[in-house]
């Protein structure tokens, strides 16, 4: 049918840009009688940010789904199973993708066949794309079917996609070429000059410092409006701990605390001694500042698995006890549901931990995707969890152990700076660090 693409950095409005085609086109009565909305993302984050905004307008009221391209995928593969039966060619390639890939593949294969994306379209005339550029092969396929009989609106920035080495030129040369492309540039998540010309700096892979004032000189510091770029020594964890905890005194409001590497010890030990300590400079006194890990969905299913110590195989009263002590956690009790109703139902009184493992994941899956954030709390997570995100106040931690290409590592940097709305630190632990890529062009390194 059609494809309206939004192509434009960070904070550039993509979203809310799609946002308000689509109540153009439900204006028009694109969705009919009974049509509804399908809104799809890669990840749950802008999953949510997508379901937030579509809450807000009443045109959308009740006439709205939010998924992610793999409940999407797997949803459409368990409605078409007597289909696939006869497609083993497809179902061999699928087969050895995993969990998330494989029925992604099925489903892009099942949406080849014009009268199944015309049946999905008869239920969604127009479909919802936010941060398209994280798309692979398996899910942009999906897309493409889609556009074959449903009104379609994407917005999506190459820059953003922080998959180190995915090649994402036949996406994006696809969305560029398959509709109507509008370009958006003018800034609309901050006002503040530093902040502007530092995040366009970083993506452009120059020297971030040309483009702020130097301070304490001693203590490498750069300034501007919205923004502070300082170097502290990797010494111990007390000299980081203290670095963080000035960034943080300074901030008014909400603050959210990213690194690309969460397992960096020494990141970890400053971090517990920002939230527990009262720390002095220049004869006054600022903290504790606590705060919240927000952890990937994979790791919290890792470290409940590790507190419950489950055996290979256990009964159904064993697993019951020892899954009892952690049922306040959510996940904890959705699994207990499970494992009482898989015994009612079908009299299974044995279970393997890799069983458990798998349940616990679903469950953290599905209580992230269907659970909002706080927003009067700090918190402090990975750069990947936070993209989608926005809040007044971000400091970046940037440690020796931030891995990847040059050109991850300025996309992380970028992505991270670009959270914030009112003001960005980006604490760089280690002597020297400011003066390599990604704060600096790769000709520039070593200068």
């Amino acid at each position: 049918m059609t494809l309206r693409f939004f192509e434009g950095a960070a904070g550039t409005g993509k979203t809310h840009n799609i946002i308000e085609e689509a109540r153009s086109l439900v204006l028009q009565d694109v969705l009919g009688e009974h049509g509804r909305i399908l809104a799809l993302t890669f990840m749950n984050g802008a999953r949510r940010r997508l379901l937030f905004r579509l809450g807000q307008h009443r045109e959308f009221h009740r006439r709205y789904e939010c998924q992610t391209f793999d409940v999407f995928a797997r949803r459409l593969v368990a409605r078409r199973q007597s289909i696939l039966r006869h497609k083993d060619e497809l179902r061999a390639t699928a087969e050895p993708l995993g969990e998330f890939d494989g029925p992604c593949c099925l489903a892009s294969g099942l949406l080849d066949d014009v009268w199944i994306h015309q049946w999905v379209a008869a239920s969604y005339p127009l479909v919802l794309v936010d941060e398209a550029q994280d798309l692979d092969v398996h899910r942009m396929g999906i897309l493409r079917s889609l556009t074959e009989s449903a009104h379609v609106i994407a917005g999506a920035d190459e820059f953003q996609c922080l998959y180190d080495g995915r090649d994402t030129r036949e996406l994006m040369e696809w969305l560029f070429g398959a509709g109507e492309t509008t370009r958006l540039t003018d800034p609309m998540r901050t006002d503040r000059a530093g902040l502007l010309t530092a995040a366009n700096a970083i993506r452009n892979g120059e020297d971030v410092r040309a483009t702020l004032t130097q301070g304490n000189a001693r203590n490498p510091t750069w300034y501007g409006d919205g923004f502070r770029l300082v170097e502290t020594p990797a010494s111990n964890s007390g000299i980081v701990g203290s670095s963080i905890a000035y960034e943080m005194n300074r901030c008014q409001g909400r603050i959210a605390i990213l690194t690309p590497d969460a397992r960096n010890q020494l990141l970890l030990n400053a971090l517990a001694m920002v939230g527990e300590r009262v720390w002095g400079k220049n004869n006054f006194k600022f903290g504790p500042f606590p705060f919240e890990w927000e952890d990937r969905d994979e790791d919290t299913a890792r470290t409940l698995v590790e507190k419950i110590a489950l055996p290979d195989e256990t009964g159904f009263e064993e697993c019951l006890a020892a899954l009892s002590p952690h049922a306040e956690h959510a996940a904890v009790a959705a699994v207990v549901g499970r494992l009482r109703r898989r015994r009612r139902a079908f009299g299974q009184t044995e279970f393997s931990r890799e069983y458990i493992s798998a349940l616990l994941e679903d469950a953290v899956r599905n209580q992230t995707r269907h659970s909002g954030h706080s927003h009067n709390r700090n918190v402090a997570m990975t750069i990947q969890r936070a993209k989608n995100r926005e809040f007044p106040n971000v400091i970046v931690l940037w440690p020796h152990s931030a891995t990847g290409s040059n050109e991850h590592r300025r996309r992380l940097l970028y992505n991270a700076v670009t959270r914030a709305t009112r003001h960005c630190s980006v604490v760089v632990i280690g002597k020297g660090l400011c003066s390599r890529p990604p704060f600096v062009s790769e000709d520039a390194e070593g200068s």
